[in-house]
């Protein structure tokens, strides 16, 4: 569909219709939106992770609504599949920004180096510690160094000690002590007013955060099953011929979320019913006529897992 999407008048209306309604102000993050959260620690095997991370995804499902966890492993499986060149150091700090919380369960030495990582003074304040109890109270580099600043940087919540099993990685140990004092760390909504997006605020040639994500899943919504250079074509129309390096780190983070998924075939999907972003004009136009397009000549990507 990319040569349509170059060439077909009434496509191209479609998207411009979408460009123009960011800038009269037509299209508005709404006050609450989801938290991300960014979930460390340690893996099973190469492929699976350990049994508490596996217990906190499961508990956020039941419990945080408005939360979504993501794992780096299932963004860089994306990227892989992308033929993504960067290196994951790169990719990792990046994630890092553009969570809103990290957690770090102490687990293994991969999860004692993400948190000297990440305990610098910029990301100090997204923090979440989860630790065994036994090393609560030892005069250790890490109990004097990074969680000590992050303590002073958010309080002593942000640090939450359980009674570890020396096998916890593998079978289930008591993680479930920690989901009340997570529970109220994440329990309340990103809180803020509904706002007109700004168009650059938006582009993902400009940015790599929440705003910049939330309008490529909106996009994908709209005219997907859609392949990575399609969705560029697209974002050129919109904002001009930018340089989109950032767009396979963007659809990797949106199916870390699970908000949509990459088919076997190529081609991105929404996984949501909705759009992030409340769009003050008839969206379903937009839609009815990609879908119109590809039933009529790509009906492989409509039936593709």
């Amino acid at each position: 569909m990319l040569h349509e999407i170059k060439t077909k008048k009434l496509l191209r209306e479609k998207i411009q219709i979408i460009q123009r309604s960011i800038i009269n102000s037509r299209v508005y993050r709404p006050a609450n939106v989801s938290k991300f959260v960014f979930i460390c620690g340690a893996n099973k095997d190469k492929d699976s992770i350990s049994e508490r991370r596996k217990a906190l995804i499961d508990f956020s499902t039941r419990h945080l609504k408005h939360t979504q966890f993501f794992l780096a492993e299932r963004m860089f499986l994306t990227l892989q599949k992308e033929g993504h060149k960067g290196n994951i150091l790169d990719v990792e700090h990046d994630i890092s920004e553009f969570a809103d919380h990290i957690i770090i369960i102490l687990e293994s030495p991969s999860a004692f180096a993400e948190l000297g990582a990440f305990a610098h003074a910029k990301l100090r304040n997204k923090l979440i510690i989860i630790n065994d109890k036994k090393y609560e109270s030892e005069n250790s580099f890490i109990n004097l160094g990074p969680i000590k600043a992050i303590r002073e940087c958010t309080g002593d919540l942000s640090v939450i000690n359980y009674k570890m099993s020396s096998d916890g990685i593998h079978r289930l140990d008591a993680i479930g002590d920690v989901f009340d004092p997570l529970y109220e760390l994440l329990k309340e909504l990103m809180k803020g007013r509904a706002t007109a997006i700004n168009i650059d605020n938006c582009d993902p040639s400009k940015n790599f955060d929440k705003n910049s994500a939330m309008f490529i899943h909106d996009l994908i919504h709209f005219t997907g099953p859609i392949s990575r250079n399609e969705l560029i074509e697209i974002l050129k129309i919109i904002f001009g011929n930018s340089n989109f390096k950032k767009i396979t780190e963007h659809l990797a983070i949106l199916t870390a979320f699970e908000s949509i998924h990459l088919s076997e075939n190529g081609f991105y999907k929404s996984n949501i019913c909705k759009t992030y972003y409340t769009y003050k004009f008839d969206t379903n136009k937009i839609i009815s006529t990609f879908k119109n397009y590809i039933l009529k000549s790509y009906q492989e990507r409509i039936y593709a897992n």
